[in-house]
């Protein structure tokens, strides 16, 4: 199971010698990164990876019509798997309490300019100007990561405006089902 182009090599040597299936996993494409500009020896990677695959995944319809229309891959070969959790399910099973009774959205992700980590802290201000039963919280680690935390106080948002850092394992599970808005950093 190989995930995006950068592993797509691997899968299709670990498929060659061990002779197992192949799934690939599209979180996304070249296509959404450069547009119309793609870097070709990537969008050769790709397009070999899903030839190579027993199964493609992709996380979204759109995804999927483009690894059809773009690559001349058989839709018959792409399942449609998307990025999700059941909140009330994971609440339960990790026997959470969120410590505080506001709504809580959340930011996962690097905390750098592709992820377009300033767009969630001016629209947390937008939204604290109308709500006041909302609290926000930014997971990760990146370049802009000081410069978010001097916006967010320039913004006056201390109050509401938590910085969690670099989370993982268990923690990732806990913050996810904590949230009751997921902001996918992209």
């Amino acid at each position: 199971h190989a995930h995006d182009w950068m592993t797509y090599p691997a899968g299709m040597e670990a498929r060659r010698v061990s002779g197992k299936p192949l799934i690939v996993h599209a979180h996304a494409l070249e296509f959404d990164r450069s547009g119309e500009h793609v870097n070709q020896r990537i969008y050769d990677i790709e397009r070999a990876g899903f030839e190579a695959a027993d199964k493609i995944l992709a996380v979204s319809r759109f995804t999927k019509e483009t690894i059809v229309n773009r690559y001349s891959i058989d839709p018959a070969k792409i399942e449609v798997v998307y990025n999700a959790v059941d909140k009330e399910r994971r609440i339960d099973e990790l026997r959470l309490q969120k410590p505080f009774d506001e709504k809580l959205v959340l930011f996962l992700g690097r905390i750098t300019f592709q992820k377009g980590p300033d767009y969630f802290v001016e629209a947390a201000a937008k939204v604290l100007q109308r709500m006041d039963n909302v609290r926000f919280a930014m997971a990760g680690t990146g370049d802009m990561f000081p410069r978010m935390v001097e916006h967010m106080a320039e913004l006056k948002m201390a109050d509401k405006f938590h910085f969690l850092g670099f989370v993982r394992g268990p923690d990732v599970e806990r913050i996810y089902a904590m949230s009751d808005l997921f902001v996918m950093p992209s």
